[in-house]
């Protein structure tokens, strides 16, 4: 670093220079905050979604502040280009102390670009599922079915596995079940089916039940039933309590794990 040209920055610095200077930051801070006023008016009457928006706005706001820097620097004499270099060595030390945070921004680009799913949809990234709620520069905030607000870094979500349930428009409720061998399973499907016959379920495609597998001691039935999104959740925990209605009014036993024990002896004994 040159740092006779740093000393000669701060030897142009002057009260005649520094009084405007000092006037022109808070008329352009001033400005930027009617500029970026204006922008959030425009866009929401725009169609660009809200992920976007905050990316938009706080890209303005950066270009917004740099300019007026530039222009505050010219006012008191500072020569750019002298610190242009100064901030290119600075620039250097932050980026490596930072790298992480910049990551996030250049992931939360690529998710503006790719797309994969927009306020308000549930998806699913990693370990963790909710209701997007906002894309921001370092953090994509979701809220979890049971109301907790998840942060996740945006290098996280573009390095894992993204699952949108909502940009389909409907979900499968996937319920699987048990029933005693005794059971006939055209009565096993009847209750099922029964049970999943719900004003909300969709009918297109209709609700189906696959005997799936044979257990040691019961078969196992999967139903299968479309539902909106929306309704998901509703559908499934309606459908699995009016299971256990429908097998009872059908006689159909839903049993359980256990053990058989026979005693063979000698009476003698």
């Amino acid at each position: 670093m040159d740092w006779n040209k740093v000393r000669e920055i701060f030897e142009n610095f002057s009260l005649e220079r520094v009084l405007p200077a000092i006037i022109i930051l808070v008329v352009g801070l001033l400005l930027c905050k009617l500029l970026l006023r204006v922008f959030d008016t425009t866009m929401k009457r725009s169609k660009v979604e809200k992920t976007a928006l905050t990316l938009l706005r706080a890209c303005l706001k950066f270009l917004l502040l740099f300019v007026l820097v530039l222009i505050l620097c010219g006012m008191v004499g500072i020569d750019v280009t002298s610190l242009v270099a100064l901030l290119s060595v600075v620039s250097l030390a932050i980026s490596l102390s930072v790298q992480n945070a910049l990551a996030n921004v250049v992931s939360g680009f690529i998710l503006l670009l790719t797309h994969p799913f927009k306020v308000g949809d549930f998806v699913e990234i990693g370990l963790q599922s909710g209701t997007v709620q906002e894309l921001g520069m370092f953090h994509t905030k979701i809220v979890t079915p049971d109301h907790r607000q998840v942060d996740i870094p945006n290098s996280n979500i573009t390095a894992n596995d993204i699952v949108n349930y909502s940009v389909l428009g409907k979900r499968r409720v996937d319920i699987v079940v048990t029933a005693s061998y005794d059971a006939e399973p055209e009565l096993v499907r009847q209750a099922l089916l029964a049970a999943a016959d719900r004003p909300s379920v969709l009918q297109e495609p209709a609700p189906v039940v696959y005997l799936s597998a044979y257990g040691e001691s019961a078969i196992e039935y999967k139903l299968l039933a479309w539902s909106k999104t929306e309704d998901y959740w509703d559908n499934y925990f309606g459908i699995s309590e009016a299971i256990y209605r429908s097998f009872r009014e059908r006689g159909v036993e839903m049993t359980y794990p256990h053990v058989n024990v026979h005693f063979t002896g000698d009476g003698d004994r």
